[in-house]
């Protein structure tokens, strides 16, 4: 193995700071070029729906999931929303969330509770990362929030999902903690998240990798528990029945994004001209993306690598739901993090450690090269994610043993 000039941590901040820093003086030099490009749906028609149309949602907390099938995300999310839903005089309809929006402080109490996640992520990295210089972490963090992925992903529309993603983190750097509360927290953590959204529910898999069972059973406990209770409040049986109905509606959906599998994949059927045979195609599609989450569920177990215990379960959050946006790319911060404080001190490393933090930067940017293309942002975002996958992959499934 040959000495690099950069660091793996170097090398993303470099590739992540050389697309921002270029679409900020692309903004500044062309008075706003390129925003609607970046931004979700090329418009800012929506911006902060995820959070403002679920408060909307939760003020008729027993019906809502009667009331509208885009009340995807479990109870226990709705219990929170519906906090948010009472600090507030007006009445809201299930549609109202523009005028909820707008209401008087409403914005500024999501600064707020946005500012309260950034703090807590800034905390953590400096937590998980401690071996890194203050500048370093610093400049981690700032590079990551200011992407594609989160500042005009999660960040714009308002979801939940980055929220989700700082909480897993915790959840991972306290499972191996000596303390046993932080290590009990861990797995409350980690049914919170999947209380919030479910896709979290994969990384209790880690457990089972790596053979714990009694917390994993105790974390299926606390599942269990976070998932069904708030289902008193929120229809009862009959509410999770429809709960039920929702998620298999929009489990059969696709539309043309670059996104998660199915939907990447209908793209590419509509850039070769085969779009009108789609539906004929998706039952493949659905094939290819449960082959996907085999596979990776399969390569938790084969790899040596602790990271990429962590890098599976997020490629699943990013890339497995078939209907999902580009907010879903925020979970490949989880193992980003780890991935920084396993290489830490290695000072020789091998050509995935080149690898990994060159596309890990393509991913956390703003890909102001895919302006001089057809395609949208979310290619330069979600393909990347794939070529890491399937490097990881092949890396993994290549390798001898010892």
């Amino acid at each position: 193995m040959k000495r690099n000039l950069f660091k793996p941590l170097d090398l993303f901040l470099t590739v992540s700071f050389t697309g921002t820093v270029l679409f900020i003086m692309i903004m500044i030099i062309g008075k706003g070029l390129g925003a609607e490009w970046i931004v979700m749906e090329n418009n800012f028609d929506n911006s902060f729906t995820d959070h403002f149309r679920h408060i909307a949602f939760a003020s008729d907390m027993k019906h809502f999931y009667f009331n509208t099938n885009d009340a995807t995300f479990p109870p226990f999310a709705y219990l929170i929303y519906y906090i948010l839903y009472r600090i507030n005089p007006q009445s809201w309809g299930v549609n109202d969330w523009k005028i909820c929006r707008d209401y008087k402080y409403n914005i500024m109490v999501f600064i707020s509770l946005l500012l309260f996640v950034l703090i807590l992520y800034k905390y953590i990295c400096d937590k998980v990362l401690k071996e890194y210089s203050d500048e370093k972490r610093t400049f981690f963090v700032i590079a990551t929030i200011f992407s594609a992925p989160v500042l005009a992903g999660a960040i714009e529309r308002g979801n939940i999902s980055f929220l989700t993603a700082v909480l897993v983190i915790f959840a991972l750097y306290f499972k191996d903690s000596d303390n046993r509360v932080l290590r009990e927290t861990a797995l409350i953590l980690i049914a919170v998240s999947a209380g919030f959204k479910l896709y979290p529910a994969i990384v209790g898999v880690i457990y089972i990798r790596e053979k714990r069972w009694k917390e994993a059973i105790r974390l299926v406990i606390y599942g269990i528990l976070i998932f069904f209770v708030p289902f008193v409040f929120c229809g009862g049986i009959p509410g999770f029945i429809q709960y039920m109905k929702i998620l298999f509606f929009f489990e059969g959906q696709g539309y043309r994004s670059w996104t998660n599998i199915r939907n990447y994949l209908l793209s590419l059927s509509d850039l070769f001209g085969l779009y009108e045979k789609s539906a004929y195609f998706v039952k493949y599609f659905k094939i290819t993306e449960n082959l996907f989450l085999l596979f990776a569920v399969i390569s938790m177990f084969k790899t040596d690598r602790k990271f990429k215990h962590i890098l599976y379960p997020a490629a699943i959050m990013s890339l497995y739901v078939p209907f999902s946006y580009r907010y879903t790319a925020v979970y490949m911060l989880i193992p980003l993090v780890f991935y920084f404080k396993e290489t830490f001190d290695n000072n020789e490393h091998s050509k995935s450690e080149r690898v990994y933090p060159i596309l890990f930067g393509l991913v956390f940017t703003f890909p102001i090269w895919g302006m001089l293309t057809s395609f949208s942002a979310d290619f330069f975002i979600f393909t990347p994610i794939y070529i890491l996958m399937i490097f990881s992959f092949i890396e993994d499934w290549s390798r001898k043993k010892a």
